[in-house]
Protein backbone atom coordinates (compact mmCIF):
# COMPACT_ATOMS: atom_id res chain seq x y z
CA UNK A 1 0.00 0.00 0.00
CA UNK A 2 3.11 2.28 0.30
CA UNK A 3 4.18 1.42 -2.24
CA UNK A 4 0.85 2.99 -4.64
CA UNK A 5 0.70 5.73 -2.36
CA UNK A 6 3.90 6.84 -3.39
CA UNK A 7 3.27 6.10 -7.03
CA UNK A 8 0.11 7.48 -6.77
CA UNK A 9 -0.24 11.85 -7.96
CA UNK A 10 -2.20 14.15 -5.37
CA UNK A 11 -5.43 14.59 -6.64
CA UNK A 12 -6.67 17.55 -7.42
CA UNK A 13 -9.55 19.25 -5.73
CA UNK A 14 -11.74 19.46 -8.46
CA UNK A 15 -11.28 15.15 -8.80
CA UNK A 16 -11.89 15.28 -5.11
CA UNK A 17 -15.08 16.83 -5.38
CA UNK A 18 -16.35 14.75 -8.83
CA UNK A 19 -15.03 11.67 -6.92
CA UNK A 20 -17.21 12.98 -4.02
CA UNK A 21 -20.39 13.84 -5.75
CA UNK A 22 -20.52 10.59 -7.57
CA UNK A 23 -19.61 7.82 -5.04
CA UNK A 24 -22.73 5.71 -4.82
CA UNK A 25 -21.28 4.52 -1.68
CA UNK A 26 -22.24 8.22 -0.58
CA UNK A 27 -25.03 9.53 -2.29
CA UNK A 28 -27.28 6.33 -2.09
CA UNK A 29 -27.09 5.98 1.71
CA UNK A 30 -27.83 9.75 1.61
CA UNK A 31 -31.06 9.10 -0.98
CA UNK A 32 -32.26 6.74 0.86
CA UNK A 33 -32.64 8.85 4.14
CA UNK A 34 -34.27 11.54 2.08
CA UNK A 35 -36.49 9.52 0.43
CA UNK A 36 -37.62 8.03 3.94
CA UNK A 37 -37.85 11.72 5.30
CA UNK A 38 -38.64 14.02 3.28
CA UNK A 39 -39.55 16.63 5.07
CA UNK A 40 -35.52 17.47 5.20
CA UNK A 41 -35.82 18.59 1.91
CA UNK A 42 -38.19 21.41 2.96
CA UNK A 43 -35.62 22.76 5.29
CA UNK A 44 -33.74 24.26 2.84
CA UNK A 45 -33.46 27.68 1.23
CA UNK A 46 -34.10 26.93 -2.30
CA UNK A 47 -35.26 29.25 -4.49
CA UNK A 48 -38.75 29.28 -6.11
CA UNK A 49 -38.87 28.49 -9.87
CA UNK A 50 -40.68 31.48 -11.99
CA UNK A 51 -41.91 31.90 -15.63
CA UNK A 52 -41.03 34.67 -17.86
CA UNK A 53 -43.70 35.08 -20.58
CA UNK A 54 -41.56 36.30 -24.04
CA UNK A 55 -43.12 39.84 -25.14
CA UNK A 56 -43.56 38.16 -28.33
CA UNK A 57 -45.31 35.01 -29.30
CA UNK A 58 -43.00 32.25 -30.99
CA UNK A 59 -44.19 29.85 -33.63
CA UNK A 60 -45.24 26.36 -32.97
CA UNK A 61 -44.01 24.21 -31.10
CA UNK A 62 -41.73 26.87 -29.39
CA UNK A 63 -42.61 27.65 -25.58
CA UNK A 64 -43.95 30.94 -25.13
CA UNK A 65 -42.39 31.22 -22.18
CA UNK A 66 -39.57 30.79 -20.09
CA UNK A 67 -38.45 28.98 -16.89
CA UNK A 68 -36.22 29.78 -14.13
CA UNK A 69 -35.38 27.71 -11.16
CA UNK A 70 -32.65 25.48 -9.91
CA UNK A 71 -33.19 21.96 -10.16
CA UNK A 72 -34.70 20.62 -7.07
CA UNK A 73 -32.32 18.72 -4.88
CA UNK A 74 -33.93 15.69 -4.98
CA UNK A 75 -33.72 15.20 -8.44
CA UNK A 76 -30.05 16.14 -8.52
CA UNK A 77 -29.08 13.79 -5.66
CA UNK A 78 -31.06 10.76 -8.13
CA UNK A 79 -28.82 12.30 -10.68
CA UNK A 80 -25.90 11.75 -8.96
CA UNK A 81 -26.57 8.42 -7.69
CA UNK A 82 -27.68 7.45 -11.03
CA UNK A 83 -24.38 8.41 -12.83
CA UNK A 84 -21.96 7.23 -10.17
CA UNK A 85 -23.86 3.80 -9.99
CA UNK A 86 -23.47 3.84 -13.69
CA UNK A 87 -19.71 4.76 -13.88
CA UNK A 88 -18.89 2.28 -10.77
CA UNK A 89 -20.77 -1.05 -12.73
CA UNK A 90 -18.83 0.18 -16.26
CA UNK A 91 -15.05 0.23 -14.56
CA UNK A 92 -16.07 -3.32 -12.85
CA UNK A 93 -17.45 -4.66 -16.02
CA UNK A 94 -14.72 -3.56 -17.89
CA UNK A 95 -12.06 -4.79 -15.62
CA UNK A 96 -13.95 -8.37 -15.64
CA UNK A 97 -13.94 -8.65 -19.04
CA UNK A 98 -10.07 -7.68 -19.53
CA UNK A 99 -9.74 -10.23 -16.88
CA UNK A 100 -11.21 -13.41 -18.80
CA UNK A 101 -14.25 -12.72 -16.82
CA UNK A 102 -12.62 -13.75 -13.60
CA UNK A 103 -12.65 -11.96 -10.43
CA UNK A 104 -9.12 -13.24 -9.21
CA UNK A 105 -6.21 -12.90 -10.93
CA UNK A 106 -5.65 -16.73 -12.70
CA UNK A 107 -2.17 -18.83 -11.84
CA UNK A 108 0.87 -17.36 -9.94
CA UNK A 109 0.50 -14.10 -7.48
CA UNK A 110 2.74 -11.23 -7.97
CA UNK A 111 5.45 -10.69 -5.34
CA UNK A 112 6.94 -7.42 -6.52
CA UNK A 113 8.97 -7.10 -2.80
CA UNK A 114 10.64 -10.73 -2.95
CA UNK A 115 13.89 -10.11 -3.50
CA UNK A 116 14.62 -11.56 -7.56
CA UNK A 117 11.16 -13.00 -7.41
CA UNK A 118 9.81 -11.15 -10.56
CA UNK A 119 11.93 -10.52 -13.98
CA UNK A 120 11.15 -6.65 -15.62
CA UNK A 121 12.32 -6.73 -19.28
CA UNK A 122 12.09 -3.27 -20.50
CA UNK A 123 13.31 -2.34 -24.33
CA UNK A 124 14.47 1.25 -24.79
CA UNK A 125 15.18 1.61 -21.29
CA UNK A 126 18.14 3.78 -21.70
CA UNK A 127 16.11 7.44 -22.41
CA UNK A 128 12.61 8.62 -22.40
CA UNK A 129 9.73 6.81 -20.90
CA UNK A 130 11.89 3.88 -20.37
CA UNK A 131 14.70 5.20 -18.24
CA UNK A 132 11.83 6.35 -16.24
CA UNK A 133 10.20 3.25 -15.38
CA UNK A 134 13.72 1.27 -14.60
CA UNK A 135 14.45 4.07 -11.98
CA UNK A 136 10.69 3.84 -10.34
CA UNK A 137 10.41 -0.01 -10.53
CA UNK A 138 14.62 -0.06 -9.37
CA UNK A 139 13.14 2.27 -6.71
CA UNK A 140 9.49 0.52 -5.80
CA UNK A 141 10.11 -2.83 -6.45
CA UNK A 142 12.86 -5.78 -5.46
CA UNK A 143 12.25 -7.03 -8.90
CA UNK A 144 15.39 -7.87 -11.46
CA UNK A 145 15.13 -5.30 -14.41
CA UNK A 146 16.81 -6.45 -18.00
CA UNK A 147 17.18 -3.30 -20.12
CA UNK A 148 17.40 -3.86 -24.22
CA UNK A 149 18.86 -1.14 -25.58
CA UNK A 150 20.94 -0.24 -28.90
CA UNK A 151 22.21 2.58 -26.89
CA UNK A 152 24.67 2.54 -24.12
CA UNK A 153 23.31 2.29 -20.66
CA UNK A 154 23.56 5.92 -19.17
CA UNK A 155 25.52 6.74 -16.13
CA UNK A 156 22.18 7.45 -13.85
CA UNK A 157 20.72 3.95 -14.42
CA UNK A 158 23.87 2.15 -13.51
CA UNK A 159 23.28 2.33 -9.50
CA UNK A 160 20.35 0.58 -10.22
CA UNK A 161 20.23 -2.78 -7.89
CA UNK A 162 19.51 -5.59 -9.61
CA UNK A 163 19.75 -3.91 -13.12
CA UNK A 164 21.21 -5.84 -16.04
CA UNK A 165 21.99 -4.40 -19.62
CA UNK A 166 21.83 -6.09 -23.07
CA UNK A 167 22.94 -4.31 -26.25
CA UNK A 168 20.18 -5.34 -28.83
CA UNK A 169 19.16 -4.72 -32.16
CA UNK A 170 15.56 -4.75 -32.52
CA UNK A 171 15.57 -3.90 -36.34
CA UNK A 172 17.18 -7.88 -36.14
CA UNK A 173 15.36 -10.52 -35.46
CA UNK A 174 18.68 -12.59 -35.38
CA UNK A 175 19.97 -10.08 -32.36
CA UNK A 176 16.89 -10.39 -30.63
CA UNK A 177 16.87 -13.96 -30.33
CA UNK A 178 20.30 -14.06 -29.42
CA UNK A 179 20.13 -11.61 -26.77
CA UNK A 180 16.73 -12.91 -25.47
CA UNK A 181 18.76 -16.21 -25.11
CA UNK A 182 21.20 -15.04 -22.78
CA UNK A 183 18.14 -13.27 -20.72
CA UNK A 184 16.56 -16.64 -20.15
CA UNK A 185 19.96 -17.93 -19.02
CA UNK A 186 19.43 -16.24 -15.68
CA UNK A 187 15.79 -15.33 -15.19
CA UNK A 188 12.25 -15.76 -17.14
CA UNK A 189 11.10 -12.52 -17.44
CA UNK A 190 7.32 -11.76 -15.71
CA UNK A 191 6.42 -8.59 -17.36
CA UNK A 192 7.53 -7.56 -20.82
CA UNK A 193 7.23 -3.50 -21.59
CA UNK A 194 7.51 -3.38 -24.95
CA UNK A 195 8.36 0.50 -24.97
CA UNK A 196 11.08 0.73 -27.69
CA UNK A 197 9.91 3.02 -30.07
CA UNK A 198 11.33 5.81 -32.92
CA UNK A 199 10.04 8.62 -35.02
CA UNK A 200 10.81 11.07 -37.69
CA UNK A 201 8.62 14.31 -38.96
CA UNK A 202 8.30 13.75 -42.46
CA UNK A 203 5.27 13.51 -45.28
CA UNK A 204 4.58 10.33 -47.09
CA UNK A 205 6.00 11.28 -50.01
CA UNK A 206 9.07 11.82 -47.91
CA UNK A 207 9.39 8.84 -46.52
CA UNK A 208 12.29 6.84 -47.16
CA UNK A 209 12.30 2.99 -47.91
CA UNK A 210 14.84 2.66 -45.76
CA UNK A 211 13.20 4.85 -42.86
CA UNK A 212 9.94 2.90 -43.07
CA UNK A 213 11.34 -0.94 -42.86
CA UNK A 214 13.17 0.63 -39.74
CA UNK A 215 10.63 2.11 -38.32
CA UNK A 216 7.98 -0.75 -38.37
CA UNK A 217 10.57 -2.91 -37.32
CA UNK A 218 11.67 -1.49 -33.96
CA UNK A 219 8.06 -0.08 -33.51
CA UNK A 220 5.75 -3.55 -34.24
CA UNK A 221 7.34 -6.43 -35.59
CA UNK A 222 9.55 -6.28 -32.67
CA UNK A 223 6.82 -6.78 -30.53
CA UNK A 224 5.94 -9.89 -32.11
CA UNK A 225 9.21 -10.93 -31.80
CA UNK A 226 9.33 -10.74 -28.24
CA UNK A 227 5.84 -12.02 -27.94
CA UNK A 228 6.84 -15.14 -29.42
CA UNK A 229 10.14 -15.76 -27.63
CA UNK A 230 8.97 -14.62 -24.34
CA UNK A 231 4.87 -15.96 -23.84
CA UNK A 232 4.92 -19.19 -23.82
CA UNK A 233 7.95 -19.11 -20.82
CA UNK A 234 5.17 -16.85 -18.93
CA UNK A 235 2.49 -19.27 -19.70
CA UNK A 236 4.13 -22.20 -18.92
CA UNK A 237 5.06 -20.49 -15.34
CA UNK A 238 1.23 -19.24 -14.83
CA UNK A 239 2.24 -15.64 -14.80
CA UNK A 240 2.99 -12.91 -16.83
CA UNK A 241 2.34 -9.39 -18.19
CA UNK A 242 2.60 -7.68 -21.35
CA UNK A 243 2.67 -4.25 -21.66
CA UNK A 244 3.02 -2.32 -25.03
CA UNK A 245 3.42 1.45 -24.80
CA UNK A 246 1.15 2.70 -28.13
CA UNK A 247 -0.04 6.07 -28.33
CA UNK A 248 -3.18 8.49 -28.76
CA UNK A 249 -1.59 8.31 -32.36
CA UNK A 250 -2.92 4.89 -32.43
CA UNK A 251 -6.82 6.69 -32.90
CA UNK A 252 -6.08 8.65 -35.24
CA UNK A 253 -3.87 9.81 -38.18
CA UNK A 254 -1.39 12.92 -38.01
CA UNK A 255 0.31 15.20 -41.27
CA UNK A 256 4.08 14.78 -41.04
CA UNK A 257 3.71 11.42 -38.67
CA UNK A 258 2.16 8.67 -41.26
CA UNK A 259 4.53 6.30 -40.68
CA UNK A 260 4.61 6.69 -36.90
CA UNK A 261 0.52 6.37 -36.83
CA UNK A 262 0.46 3.41 -39.07
CA UNK A 263 2.70 1.00 -36.55
CA UNK A 264 0.49 2.53 -33.24
CA UNK A 265 -2.11 1.80 -35.05
CA UNK A 266 -1.03 -1.67 -35.14
CA UNK A 267 -0.07 -1.90 -32.13
CA UNK A 268 -3.64 -1.49 -30.79
CA UNK A 269 -4.48 -3.88 -33.18
CA UNK A 270 -1.95 -6.45 -31.89
CA UNK A 271 -2.93 -6.08 -28.14
CA UNK A 272 -6.48 -6.40 -29.03
CA UNK A 273 -5.91 -9.64 -30.51
CA UNK A 274 -3.26 -11.07 -28.01
CA UNK A 275 -5.73 -10.21 -24.86
CA UNK A 276 -8.77 -12.45 -27.38
CA UNK A 277 -6.23 -15.20 -27.97
CA UNK A 278 -4.81 -15.00 -24.30
CA UNK A 279 -8.88 -15.85 -23.54
CA UNK A 280 -9.81 -18.37 -26.05
CA UNK A 281 -6.38 -19.53 -28.15
CA UNK A 282 -4.22 -20.32 -24.92
CA UNK A 283 -7.04 -20.88 -21.97
CA UNK A 284 -5.79 -24.58 -21.62
CA UNK A 285 -2.17 -23.14 -21.80
CA UNK A 286 -2.16 -20.78 -19.37
CA UNK A 287 -3.50 -17.98 -21.15
CA UNK A 288 -6.06 -16.57 -18.31
CA UNK A 289 -2.67 -16.50 -16.14
CA UNK A 290 -1.50 -13.27 -18.33
CA UNK A 291 -2.17 -9.29 -18.43
CA UNK A 292 -2.07 -7.79 -21.51
CA UNK A 293 -2.17 -3.94 -20.90
CA UNK A 294 -1.79 -1.03 -23.42
CA UNK A 295 -0.28 2.82 -22.86
CA UNK A 296 -1.45 5.84 -24.55
CA UNK A 297 0.42 8.80 -24.25
CA UNK A 298 -0.08 12.34 -25.40
CA UNK A 299 2.61 14.15 -26.75
CA UNK A 300 5.63 14.05 -24.05
CA UNK A 301 9.12 15.98 -24.08
CA UNK A 302 11.81 13.18 -25.10
CA UNK A 303 13.75 12.66 -27.95
CA UNK A 304 10.95 10.46 -29.90
CA UNK A 305 9.71 14.20 -30.36
CA UNK A 306 12.75 16.07 -31.05
CA UNK A 307 12.68 16.63 -34.67
CA UNK A 308 9.24 18.41 -34.18
CA UNK A 309 9.51 19.74 -30.75
CA UNK A 310 10.12 23.58 -31.41
CA UNK A 311 6.61 23.14 -33.65
CA UNK A 312 5.00 21.16 -30.77
CA UNK A 313 6.35 24.19 -28.53
CA UNK A 314 5.26 26.97 -31.46
CA UNK A 315 2.03 26.05 -31.77
CA UNK A 316 1.68 25.54 -27.53
CA UNK A 317 0.70 22.16 -27.60
CA UNK A 318 0.52 20.66 -24.26
CA UNK A 319 3.94 18.30 -23.46
CA UNK A 320 4.45 15.68 -20.81
CA UNK A 321 7.37 14.71 -18.95
CA UNK A 322 8.77 11.60 -19.32
CA UNK A 323 7.50 10.85 -15.22
CA UNK A 324 4.38 11.77 -16.47
CA UNK A 325 4.51 8.62 -18.50
CA UNK A 326 6.44 6.21 -16.50
CA UNK A 327 4.49 6.74 -12.90
CA UNK A 328 1.12 5.57 -13.88
CA UNK A 329 2.79 2.52 -16.36
CA UNK A 330 4.67 1.14 -13.11
CA UNK A 331 1.59 1.82 -10.93
CA UNK A 332 -0.49 -0.18 -13.24
CA UNK A 333 2.25 -2.83 -13.62
CA UNK A 334 2.35 -3.24 -9.94
CA UNK A 335 -1.72 -3.18 -9.36
CA UNK A 336 -1.05 -6.96 -11.17
CA UNK A 337 -3.98 -6.36 -13.56
CA UNK A 338 -4.98 -5.58 -17.81
CA UNK A 339 -6.01 -2.26 -18.63
CA UNK A 340 -5.45 0.39 -20.84
CA UNK A 341 -3.71 3.24 -19.65
CA UNK A 342 -4.18 6.71 -21.22
CA UNK A 343 -2.22 9.64 -20.08
CA UNK A 344 -3.48 12.29 -19.04
CA UNK A 345 -6.39 10.42 -17.79
CA UNK A 346 -8.68 12.70 -19.73
CA UNK A 347 -7.72 11.18 -23.09
CA UNK A 348 -9.51 7.90 -22.80
CA UNK A 349 -12.65 10.09 -23.52
CA UNK A 350 -10.89 11.18 -26.95
CA UNK A 351 -11.40 7.69 -28.90
CA UNK A 352 -15.05 8.37 -28.80
CA UNK A 353 -13.64 10.74 -31.92
CA UNK A 354 -13.07 7.18 -33.46
CA UNK A 355 -17.13 6.55 -34.07
CA UNK A 356 -17.77 10.28 -34.85
CA UNK A 357 -18.54 11.08 -38.30
CA UNK A 358 -16.19 11.71 -40.81
CA UNK A 359 -16.21 15.52 -41.24
CA UNK A 360 -15.34 15.77 -37.44
CA UNK A 361 -12.48 13.46 -37.37
CA UNK A 362 -11.08 15.01 -40.59
CA UNK A 363 -11.12 18.30 -38.69
CA UNK A 364 -9.24 16.86 -35.71
CA UNK A 365 -6.87 15.52 -37.80
CA UNK A 366 -6.62 18.57 -39.86
CA UNK A 367 -6.11 20.58 -36.71
CA UNK A 368 -3.14 18.32 -35.64
CA UNK A 369 -1.41 18.90 -38.52
CA UNK A 370 -0.19 22.49 -36.98
CA UNK A 371 1.78 20.82 -34.18
CA UNK A 372 3.97 18.85 -36.69
CA UNK A 373 3.86 21.37 -39.87
CA UNK A 374 7.56 22.37 -40.36
CA UNK A 375 6.98 24.02 -43.28
CA UNK A 376 10.91 25.70 -43.20
CA UNK A 377 11.88 21.63 -43.35
CA UNK A 378 9.32 20.28 -45.55
CA UNK A 379 10.50 17.77 -47.86
CA UNK A 380 7.56 16.42 -49.86
CA UNK A 381 8.35 19.30 -53.19
CA UNK A 382 12.00 17.95 -52.17
CA UNK A 383 13.66 15.67 -54.93
CA UNK A 384 15.65 13.54 -52.30
CA UNK A 385 14.72 12.60 -48.77
CA UNK A 386 16.73 13.61 -45.76
CA UNK A 387 18.85 10.93 -44.67
CA UNK A 388 18.16 9.19 -42.05
CA UNK A 389 20.58 9.50 -39.14
CA UNK A 390 21.77 5.64 -37.81
CA UNK A 391 21.39 6.40 -34.17
CA UNK A 392 17.91 6.04 -32.78
CA UNK A 393 15.49 7.88 -31.42
CA UNK A 394 13.95 6.34 -28.38
CA UNK A 395 10.96 6.76 -26.81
Amino acid sequence: MAVQSSLSNSPSFSSLILNTLFNPLLTGPLLLYVLRNPSVLEKLPWPTTRYYKFPYDLPFPFPSTIRVGATPPLKILKFLFAWGLISSMNRFLSRLALNYGHLKKQGAPWEFQVEGKETILITGGCSGFGKEMVKLFGEHTKARIVVLDVQPLPDDLKGVRRLSYHKVDLTSPASIHETIAKVLETSTPTVLINNAGIAEQHSILGTSDDFLEKIFRVNILSHFTLLRLLLPKMMAQKKGHIVSIASMASYTGCPGLGDYCATKHAVLGMHETLLAELATRYKEQGGHCIQASIVHPMWAKTPLVGSWESQLIKSKTPLLGPEDVARPVVRHVLDGRSGSVFVPEKMRYATIGKGLPDWVGIKSRLDLAVSTDMSEERVVEKESVRKVEDSWVKT
